[in-house]
């Protein structure tokens, strides 16, 4: 239930929420104390943990219920949303070996030891390929990371250290993190008490390549850990805060007294958590992360999780120490930390565990927040109403709790992204979450879809993380699909996957025409190559192919094969591979047959249409569609899985028939009535273009300019945008698009649909721009008259 912004209150001058600071009994609750000193005390659920390991360290055989959220293999005193029993464990660690202590270790079968790294487990559906020389040695493997940073604001200084429990996979006397922009000063290693080696600065040797590793040259040799136990890693470095929006870096705001400051702001996609601290940043490395953040006293900080006590800096009065709550496993990129003087506004979702034996079944609170400036509290509103609403929207649709015990939203000036989903820590730009009266409604759409899209990384990414970036339209492709689906699901009226179907699917059908265009599971080469991939053809690709097969499935297989998907790899990583199977138990269908020819090629089809009216008859053909128009033998090779979504003018429920050779022989819907008109690709669900005769394409015009709406909006979106790229590209005469936009005068006056006529606008004018200085002057005016029509 989405809580009006009315009801929503506004807190200046505090911390984020505190739990409690000791351990209690595991519960599902969420509670909010009254306010009392401006101080809100959160009881931190029980979170659905990562499973635990398994003697064999089997990733894929963990038992997980995560349905509902339950893990019936819990280990019963291992709740990570309890807190962790070692909280102050780094500044401990940090004054044992100053003191010369041996130190105490954690083994990994306890509550802050549990994590595993699907990069060795013995399932190679979740690994990475192993020609991938980028990819750091699976020796030694962090489960758990406690991090103390201090950053310098005014200096750009970053002093910290990090203590990892780490598994060591085999004998070793090196370990190789990775590590950018830092000096490691000491490394000491303790197992089971006793100190194995300390070791200097001068003993790392930094790959300063696009590797970005630094390997650390131990005394001896470390040994095998044994299953359930690990050594502790205790590193002191040091670093700078980066110059750019990635790693952590300042940025420029107006605090609390309106005057220009910085606050601290991360990003860590993809691979810049290297730039904070050392660390082993690979998605498929995942472990359980506790922080502290040393920071100035009028600072509210965040991070992934709650605070659980603040203390006094080592700067006295004027700093701070905060320190925050255990995080469940998760991969390194999805750490996030910001801090400045920044206000909320708050609300509740109830998106948590179900509440045992609630009449109505109803599901646990978790407290949203939206932070900002204090100038501009007034203007997420919206954002906090939208945020409570999507959540509960998600977790009815993946049939699962949302896994943290509370959720942030931040409104960050410089964002390199327009939004970033650290798991229980988001961050947009502060256009995607300001929305005031004054907001355009296209600003208002945006604003609700990046909300959706990035609040279902919580799940779809976070929760289940892709193992490598090759399969990163895994994530993105799906979250876009989300996004607009969750949009039109709050906003039908607003018509999303028109407004999708003019833009983004155009996107990814202009890039994918091109030769230069890459398939959208693209092998990664090399560190360098991750970047490029965040493009239309992994977004709007990504999302047209997981549309064309929601529509081919139904939405209902989908989503049972996406919740099974959840459920099976919960806190682990997982391959497009891994989707289709899931999608394959549920759908009883082939898929991922039927998706390979979309995913491991570049390119699309164009579908040929002849169409004997008289018999009823279809005879379809596919080739590649390139822009040129010009397709080689050797580029027309592919061969797609093609779900023709066939409606007529006697069948208005489209026909879920398939074209899976070059050319196949079809009945047109209906044909038995004597179908006047035939229409491919029902509602745009496919990613192809479609070719119709000219006289196939007079019926078409005429049926979308018929009294009655014979064709929906969408349908006639996707017959423009074709023709008019057919044209461009020599498939079919420029004059047999003017005649369509003859026809479509009628419609303009009785349905004056912006998308259809944008696109119409469009055409006209390039057309005219084409032809301005060498046309007859009866062509010139012809467009000319088309346009003022």
């Amino acid at each position: 239930m989405a809580l009006k912004p009315d009801a929503s209150s506004v807190h200046k001058d505090v911390s984020p929420p505190v739990a409690a600071s000791t351990p209690a009994a595991p519960s599902s609750d969420v509670t909010t104390a009254p306010l009392k000193a401006s101080i809100i005390s959160v009881k931190v659920p029980a979170l659905p943990l990562s499973p635990p390991l398994d003697d064999d360290d089997n990733d894929n055989d963990n038992g997980n219920d995560e349905e509902g959220g339950n893990n019936s293999d819990s280990d019963g005193g291992g709740a990570g949303g309890v807190i962790a029993s070692h909280a102050h464990e780094t500044l401990l660690l940090e004054a044992m070996e100053a003191q010369g202590s041996r130190g105490v270790v954690l083994p990994c079968d306890s509550p802050s030891g549990r994590g595993d790294d699907s990069r060795v487990a013995s399932s190679s559906a979740t690994t990475p390929s192993s020609s991938n020389g980028d990819l750091l040695p699976t020796t030694v493997t962090p489960t758990h990371y406690d991090i103390h940073l201090r950053p310098d604001l005014a200096t750009g200084i970053v002093s910290g250290s990090v203590s990892v429990d780490a598994r060591i996979n085999e004998a070793t006397d090196k370990i190789v993190l990775h590590a950018k922009s830092i000096t490691i000063t000491r490394v000491v290693v303790y197992h089971g008490g006793s100190q194995l080696g300390c070791v200097g600065g001068d003993s790392v040797v930094y790959d300063n390549s696009e590797l970005e590793m630094a390997t650390i040259q131990m005394p001896c040799a470390l040994q095998p850990t044994k299953a359930g136990d690990c050594v502790q890693i205790i590193i002191t470095f040091s670093g700078v805060l980066s110059e750019s929006m990635y790693g952590l870096y300042r940025c420029k705001y107006r605090d609390r007294k309106g005057s220009p400051s910085v606050m601290l702001v991360t990003q860590f996609q993809a691979k810049c958590a290297r730039l904070a601290f050392p660390c082993w940043d690979e998605p498929a490395i995942k472990a359980e992360f506790t922080l502290a953040l040393t920071v100035p006293a009028s600072h509210t900080a965040l991070s992934n999780m709650p605070v659980v006590q603040e203390t006094e800096g080592p700067g006295g009065a004027g700093s701070k120490t905060v320190f925050f709550a255990r995080s469940p496993r998760m991969s390194t990129y999805l750490l996030a930390i910001v801090s400045g003087e920044l206000d909320y506004v708050e609300a509740t979702a109830l998106s948590g565990e179900p509440v045992p034996n609630s009449d109505p079944p109803r599901r646990a609170a978790v407290p949203c927040r939206v932070y900002t400036a204090a100038a501009d509290i007034d203007k997420v509103r919206f954002s906090l109403e939208t945020a409570v609403r999507v959540l509960e929207l998600l977790v009815d649709m993946f049939g699962c709790a949302y896994p943290l015990p509370k959720l942030d939203l931040v409104a960050v000036p410089e964002l390199e992204a327009g939004g970033m989903e650290n798991w229980g820590l988001v961050l947009f730009r502060t256009v995607r979450l300001f929305i005031t009266a004054q907001t355009s409604l296209w600003i208002r759409q945006k604003a609700v879809y990046v909300i959706a899209h990035e609040l279902s990384h919580q799940w779809f990414g976070n929760l289940v993380t892709m193992a490598w970036w090759d399969d990163l339209w895994l994530n993105e492709g799906f979250a876009t699909w989300i996004g607009i689906h969750v949009t039109d699901l709050m906003y039908p009226e607003w018509r999303r996957w028109d407004h999708f179907a003019i833009e983004d699917r155009q996107a990814a059908l202009s890039a994918d025409s091109l030769r230069s265009s890459h398939p959208v599971q693209v092998t990664i080469k090399g560190s360098a190559d991750i970047d490029q991939v965040f493009d239309s053809i992994t977004y709007y690709k990504g999302c047209s192919l997981i549309r064309m097969l929601s529509a081919h499935l139904g939405t209902g297989a989908f989503m049972a094969g996406v919740r099974a998907y959840l459920n099976a790899h919960a806190y682990a990583s997982a391959t497009t591979g891994d989707l289709w199977a899931a999608l394959e138990a549920a759908s009883g269908q082939p898929v991922a047959a039927l998706m390979h020819s979309w995913t491991a090629h570049v390119g699309y089809p164009v579908v040929s249409v002849d169409a004997d009216f008289e018999r009823g008859s279809l005879r379809l053909t596919q080739n590649r569609f390139l822009h040129s128009g010009h397709v080689t033998p050797d580029e027309d090779r592919v061969l797609w899985w093609v779900p023709l979504g066939m409606v007529s003018s006697e069948c208005a429920a489209p026909v879920h028939a398939v074209l899976h050779g070059r050319a196949g022989d079809f009945a047109i819907p209906g044909s038995a009535s004597g179908a006047a008109w035939i229409k491919l690709n029902h509602n745009n669900a496919g990613l192809y273009r479609v070719r119709y005769s000219r006289d196939a394409l007079r019926r078409l015009a005429a049926a979308a300019a018929a009294p009655t709406e014979l064709l929906p909006t969408a349908d006639v979106v996707g017959i423009l945008n074709d023709a008019v790229a057919l044209a461009i590209s020599g498939h079919v005469p420029t004059s047999a698009v003017l005649d369509m936009v003859a026809a479509f005068r009628a419609r303009r006056r009785r349905r004056p649909e912006f998308v259809v006529w944008q696109i119409l606008g469009l055409f006209l004018e390039s057309l005219h721009q084409t032809w301005a200085d060498r046309s007859p002057p009866a062509l010139r005016e012809r467009i000319r008259a088309l346009a003022r029509a």
